[in-house]
């Protein structure tokens, strides 16, 4: 009979990890920092779920933010993002172990919008670490603070080291103090002046962010659904099968004992 209860509390145990979606299927190395207004996350072909402050982050999150909204992501490196109102940003693929640096790994995806970057520890050994994929160019990253903005064409503006915008028709460099411009995912950007970046583009909310190693705290992943503090009805419910079902079978093998 015990064997039997095991067996039922694996197999419940399942669902209920089911049921939380693939968020739960991968380890944090991120979290949100900050968030104002509305902002939501999508894991896989998932159902969008408001996002919460202290929310960890999870690879195939897709984060995005509502007009008159945004968000601050901080990753395990010390990597910091914000992300503009009316954007959409996608965590490809995110590994970073501080006892290895040199095989850290970032890959972000800029669907839409903009957003400011500082960069951390993941492009210490390898420069080529770190990218961010769009339609018209994938963005590389030399260890760098700058600011991107996909409303076609493709903005860039770099406060701190430089970056790279490369495509079907080449390599665009981008360096401190300087504006780019990608109009074509065949054709290399361009470097503009700033009076060539129309109004509003570029402009990025005014909170600090600080590019150094952190602790992800824990808390339920975006994309899980949080209300409260807590994780979603179908997450609690199993979790409490489980643990219901868990109590009968000590009961069952005190009786069998």
């Amino acid at each position: 009979m015990l064997q039997i209860v095991r067996f039922f509390v694996l197999v419940v145990g399942f669902a209920a990890f089911a049921l939380s979606g693939p968020s739960f299927a991968q380890g944090a190395q991120g979290y949100v920092q900050e968030v104002s207004g509305n902002v939501t996350a999508q894991v896989g072909i998932g159902q969008p779920a408001r996002v919460e402050k202290g929310q960890t982050l999870v690879n195939n999150a897709t984060i995005t933010t509502a007009p008159q909204s945004f968000a601050v992501l901080k990753f395990a490196d010390g990597t910091a993002v914000v992300l503009k109102e009316n954007t959409s940003f996608q965590i490809q693929n995110y590994a970073y172990n501080a006892k290895a640096p040199e095989n850290a790994n970032a890959i972000f995806s800029l669907l839409k919008g903009g957003l400011r970057m500082v960069t951390g520890l993941v492009t210490s050994r390898n420069r080529d670490a770190l990218k961010i994929a769009t339609p018209l160019a994938t963005i590389g990253i030399r260890g760098t603070e700058f600011t991107a903005e996909l409303v076609n064409p493709l903005w860039l503006g770099v406060q701190v080291g430089a970056i790279t915008a490369t495509n079907a028709g080449g390599t665009l460099v981008v360096s401190a103090g300087q504006f780019g411009s990608v109009v074509a995912a065949a054709q290399v950007g361009s470097i503009v002046g700033a009076g060539q970046v129309p109004a509003g583009v570029l402009q990025m909310p005014k909170v600090p962010l600080t590019p150094a190693p952190t602790t992800v705290p824990p808390g339920a992943p975006v994309g899980a659904g949080v209300a409260g503090g807590a994780v979603g009805p179908a997450v609690a419910i199993g979790a409490a099968a489980v643990a219901g079902v868990a109590a009968a079978g000590e009961n069952n093998a005190t009786v069998q004992h």
